[in-house]
């Protein structure tokens, strides 16, 4: 089975473009959002897409809709940080969140899973090894989101599989970087293969060191990733002007 959570539904894209309508018109509690006729103007969908994500919204308590009057925003909407703005740090704000998320997702589906999701799991690893080899970054990069999604599931907690999708979303580029280097495909199997036989063994303790030894290699590699990535660009400038300073006359 797997899980192509890289692709988004068009409800959830329709959410996240209220949210940033939201934010952007600096809207507070209690203040009525667009109808969903100026929605539906606005992201040119259908009124049964822009219902649905107002639906979802109601659920996750952001907004209000009171009939006959329309909808209200329920609470403040706090974005996401940018996992690029050095001033806080985004990327390592990111990384320590999926740390504590994915450590107690895998203690929990080393308690809570099926035969099924260890048959799952298997397969995904097993999928990243050929992939691993084959050198085919799509593939391994959705073996490597199948793993740690199903592992998710495996929790049986649908609240955290929903803070995971949050946090995890703005770390896909990094994740595809890492598996575009020979030595990071090599450190995310070593790190599945682990966690894997940690959740078989129905070891929460040991699942739950795995994933957090796992994700601080995977975090190390990245780092070395973009120091290499730096200074190749840095080499590539230097060379540029110094072949400019030859063409001048």
């Amino acid at each position: 089975m797997s899980f192509p959570l890289r692709a988004k539904k068009l409800t959830e894209i329709i959410i996240d473009e209220i949210k940033v309508l939201i934010e952007s018109d600096q809207l507070k509690p209690g203040d009525k959002i667009p109808t969903e006729q100026e929605l539906i103007r606005i992201f040119k969908v259908s009124r049964t897409s822009i219902r649905e994500a107002l639906s979802v919204l109601k659920q996750e308590g952001l907004i209000d809709i009171i009939q006959g009057r329309g909808t209200f925003l329920k609470k403040h909407y706090a974005p996401l940080p940018d996992i690029n703005d050095p001033s806080i740090d985004g990327m390592a704000s990111f990384m320590e969140a999926r740390k504590i998320l994915e450590c107690n997702i895998c203690s929990l589906a080393a308690k809570r899973a099926s035969g099924e999701d260890f048959d799952i799991m298997s397969k995904a690893v097993e999928r990243l090894e050929v992939d691993c080899c084959d050198g085919d970054h799509d593939q391994t990069l959705q073996a490597d989101l199948d793993f740690h999604y199903s592992l998710a599931r495996a929790a049986r907690n649908q609240v955290l599989l929903h803070l995971l999708q949050e946090v995890d979303e703005p770390l896909q580029k990094g994740r595809a970087t890492t598996i575009s280097f020979p030595q990071g495909r090599k450190k995310a199997l070593e790190g599945h293969k682990r966690v894997l036989k940690a959740i078989l063994n129905r070891s929460p303790d040991d699942a739950f060191q795995q994933m957090a030894k796992h994700i601080e290699e995977i975090g190390k590699a990245q780092k070395y990733i973009v120091l290499l990535q730096d200074n190749s660009n840095r080499l590539i400038g230097q060379k540029g002007g110094v072949e400019k300073e030859n063409t001048i006359d």
